[in-house]
C-alpha cells in the first residue's frame, strides 16, 4: 500500500516537472547554504587551532615569582622536573634574545629563541631544509643556527642555505654560527617580518649557546615552558605545581606561577562556534522559506487535483490514505531536494576551503541530520494542505469544476 502511495506521488512530481524542480529550489539553497557555513565553520576552527599550535598553544608556561622567593632553576633541575611529570614532550627553558644578523654588508635586526630539542616538538615548526638542532647540539653548546623560510631568504637570497655561515652580533659581541637548518614561516614569523620598514628575521638556537654569546648563567632560570600534547593539558596542570615546588624546596610559599593557553584555546572555539551558529541560523531562514514554497505549491497542487480526490473518496479510499499520498509527495520533494542541496553545498564548501586555505572536513552526522531536516520540513508543511485534501467532502470536491 506504502509502495502504491510513493508511485503515486512520484507520478504526480514527475506530471509537473517545472513546478517540482521550482518547489525544490527552495529547499536545495536552503540546505546548501546551512551545510556550506557548517563545513566552512569546522574548517576555519581547524585551521584557527592548527595556527594555536604553531604559536606555542601547546605549552605551560612555569615562573617563579621574583617577590616570593630569590631561587632560580638550574639545568639540573629541569631535568628532574622533565623527569617527573608524565604525558608531556620535555621541558625547556624560556629565552628571547635580540641583536643582528650579519652576512657580508646585509644586516637585520633579528629575534631568537633560545631552547632544548623539545621546542620543535610542538611549537608546529616544519622542516624544510636541514635539522633542527639536536640533544648533542644542546650539551656540546655548538653554534648553530635554525633560521626561519623569510630570514633565509633576505640574508642570502635563496632558501637552501644549509652549511653556510653568518655573524651575529650580539649586542657588540660577535659569534659566527652556522645555518643547520631552515624551517618553514610560522605566523610568528611572518608578524615580525612586517614590523617598521626593515624586517626583523628570527631564528632557533641551543639555550645553551645562546647563553654562551649573551653570556648569561644556562643555571640562573626564572622560567622555562613545558610542552605537551593538548590532550593532556588537565593532568599535567593538576601536577606541575606540587613537582616544581617540591624540587626546588618552596612548597606552601605560593611562588611558582603556572599559564596555560588552555583557557585561550577554550574561548577561542566558543567565539568561532558562536559565529558559525548565527550565520547558520541566518541562513537556515532560507530553508523556511523553502518550506513554506513546498507547503504553497502542495495547496495548489489539492486545489488542481479536487475532483480526483472526490472520486477517489467516494469510491471508498479512507482519509488517512489520501493524507498519507500527499505528505509523501511532500517528503519526497523534500528529500530530493535536500539531497541535491547535500551535494551542491559539498562541492561549494570544497572550492571555497580550498581557495583560502581552510582544512576541509565533513562530519558525516552532521550530513544525516541535514538530510533528516530536510525531510522533516516537507512532512512539517506539507501537513496543512494534505490535512485539506483528506477532510474535503467528496460531494463538494465532485462538484468542483
Amino acid at each position: 500500500m506504502y509502495l502504491e502511495y510513493i508511485k503515486s506521488a512520484i507520478s504526480s512530481i514527475r506530471s509537473n516537472k517545472g513546478r517540482s524542480f521550482l518547489t525544490m529550489l527552495g529547499i536545495i539553497i536552503g540546505i546548501s547554504a546551512v551545510l556550506t557555513v557548517l563545513i566552512i565553520g569546522d574548517g576555519m576552527k581547524s585551521t584557527v587551532n592548527s595556527e594555536m599550535d604553531s604559536i606555542g598553544a601547546t605549552t605551560i608556561s612555569v615562573s617563579l615569582d621574583n617577590t616570593k622567593t630569590d631561587k632560580t632553576i638550574t639545568m639540573e633541575q629541569l631535568r628532574m622536573i622533565e623527569d617527573n611529570i608524565d604525558g608531556i614532550m620535555g621541558v625547556s627553558p624560556s629565552t628571547n634574545m635580540g641583536g643582528n644578523f650579519v652576512n657580508g654588508l646585509k644586516s637585520y635586526e633579528c629575534y631568537l629563541t633560545g631552547g632544548t630539542e623539545v621546542t620543535v616538538n610542538a611549537s608546529g615548526k616544519k622542516m624544510l631544509h636541514g635539522r633542527y638542532y639536536s640533544k648533542n647540539d644542546v650539551q656540546e653548546v655548538k653554534r648553530v643556527i635554525v633560521l626561519s623560510q623569510t630570514a633565509a631568504k633576505k640574508l642570502f637570497g635563496y632558501e637552501e642555505v644549509v652549511g653556510n655561515t653568518m655573524e651575529l652580533d650580539a649586542y657588540g659581541n660577535v659569534a659566527e654560527v652556522t645555518v643547520i637548518g631552515v624551517r618553514e614561516d610560522t605566523t610568528m614569523d611572518t608578524a615580525f617580518a612586517m614590523f617598521d620598514e626593515e624586517p626583523t628575521l628570527t631564528g632557533d638556537m641551543p639555550y645553551t649557546t645562546l647563553a654562551d654569546i649573551y653570556q648569561f648563567s644556562v643555571d640562573d632560570n626564572r622560567s622555562f615552558s613545558i610542552y605537551l600534547d593538548s590532550e593532556n593539558k588537565d593532568e599535567v596542570l593538576a601536577t606541575t605545581r606540587s613537582v616544581v615546588e617540591n624540587i626546588l624546596g618552596i612548597r606552601g610559599e605560593n611562588a611558582v606561577k603556572i599559564q596555560s593557553s588552555m583557557g585561550f584555546d577554550q574561548t577561542t572555539d566558543s567565539i568561532l562556534n558562536i559565529i558559525t551558529s548565527v550565520v547558520a541560523i541566518i541562513a537556515g531562514i532560507s530553508l523556511l522559506v523553502g518550506g513554506i514554497g513546498v507547503m504553497n505549491i502542495m495547496t495548489v497542487s489539492v486545489t488542481e487535483r479536487t475532483r480526483e480526490i472526490g472520486i477517489r473518496k467516494s469510491l471508498g479510499a479512507r482519509t488517512s490514505s489520501i493524507l498519507t499520498q500527499f505528505l509523501a509527495e511532500a517528503a519526497i520533494l523534500t528529500f530530493t531536494g535536500g539531497v541535491i542541496g547535500i551535494a551542491f553545498g559539498l562541492t561549494v564548501s570544497y572550492i571555497i576551503c580550498r581557495v583560502i586555505d581552510f582544512t576541509f572536513t565533513v562530519n558525516p552526522v552532521l550530513v544525516a541530520i541535514v538530510v533528516i531536516i530536510s525531510t522533516s520540513i516537507g512532512l512539517f508543511f506539507g501537513i496543512y494542505p494534505a490535512k485539506r485534501a483528506a477532510n474535503l467532502d467528496p460531494i463538494e470536491a465532485l462538484r468542483m469544476e
